[in-house]
């Protein structure tokens, strides 16, 4: 059993990225979240009644974006474009004040 068990992680894993723990915890409390709404669900029901019940859902759904987004070692996987865009800014603007300041250099 304890073979089968660690067989399963190491294949959810391969597959899903070190981030595959938080994947599944979020979709167990999504799964949660949907489960309550649907209990929740009658014919007296008021809006009120399925404000905590998607509160839940969308908690587990942010929980498996950051485990997919932030949990892999695939590129195409993560998603680092703001940090891209920060490093290219930030390139940039060396440049910008290299070149400014080696004008002044020369003057």
């Amino acid at each position: 059993m304890n073979y089968f068990k660690m067989r399963l992680m190491s294949n959810m894993e391969e597959q899903l990225g070190k981030g595959y723990q938080q994947i599944m915890i979020g979709l167990i409390v999504f799964i949660a979240g949907a489960i309550w709404g649907g209990m929740q669900a009658t014919n007296e029901m008021v809006p009120e009644d399925i404000y905590w019940p998607a509160v839940m859902m969308l908690s587990g759904a942010m929980v498996v974006l950051l485990g997919t987004t932030f949990g892999t070692d695939h590129e195409d996987d993560r998603s680092n474009d703001l940090g891209d865009a920060i490093n290219e800014l930030t390139d940039r603007i060396n440049r910008l004040v290299g070149s400014s300041s080696a004008k002044n250099e020369e003057e």
